[in-house]
């Protein structure tokens, strides 16, 4: 295991003492560890509520007979919300 240095605020090194008063973790590494794991699967979780929004979306739409966008169509909004545009 690599041992790193970092530097924190007053507020995370005071969140980070009182957890380890709990008694719940043995070690400030511990803490950090577990608090880089959340992180990490945090970021690359996908967001359950926005897939399900965009599915019931796209359900709602195709029943009313909603053509679906063509491939440029579609590559052109997404190249835009890249830019930082507004969406057509």
């Amino acid at each position: 295991m690599k041992n790193v240095s970092i530097s924190l605020t007053d507020a995370h090194a005071a969140a980070i003492e009182a957890e380890l008063a709990t008694g719940d973790y043995a070690s400030v590494s511990e803490i950090v560890r577990a608090a880089l794991r959340d992180f990490f699967d945090d970021r690359h979780a996908p967001d359950r509520a926005r897939i399900d929004a965009d599915v019931a979306a796209y359900r709602a739409a195709r029943a009313r007979g909603a053509p679906l966008l063509s491939r440029q169509d579609a590559r052109r909004r997404i190249a835009a919300l890249v830019d930082g545009e507004p969406s057509a």
